[in-house]
């Protein structure tokens, strides 16, 4: 184990001293679905409000849920859920909440569970 704490830090540009949100950047909420049996549930993130760039896929969701779950698992193996509705590899968050999150008003959030295929 142990890997070198490694970061693209850098100064941030000066001209984006505004306090919002750049817009590429969406904020959503990652927790287990706990609508599923135990064989599929998933364990909860340390830090499951994430912020990330709406170019974001879900692929890349999943890469993220295992390394930080540390499980040794295929992507494949992982579902990734908005409204409990499965959603494509190739779906990014800015897709995501445009067309399948229905209410502008609250946070994104986005579920997870071990999909049919990840058991056996």
């Amino acid at each position: 184990g142990g890997g070198a704490a490694g970061g693209e830090g850098g100064t941030a540009d000066a001209d984006r001293k505004r306090k919002h949100v750049p817009n590429d950047e969406l904020e959503f909420v990652f927790v287990p679905d706990a609508n599923v049996e135990r064989d599929y549930q998933m364990p909860p993130l340390k830090m499951p409000k994430l912020r990330a760039s709406g170019r974001l896929k879900v692929s890349n969701m999943k890469r993220y849920l295992l390394k930080k779950l540390q499980l040794k698992a295929s992507p494949a193996s992982v579902e990734i859920c908005c409204n409990g509705d499965p959603l494509g590899d190739e779906l990014s968050l800015t897709f995501i909440n445009r067309t399948r999150w229905l209410d502008p008003t609250e946070e994104v959030q986005l579920t997870y569970r071990f999909g049919e295929e990840g058991m056996f």
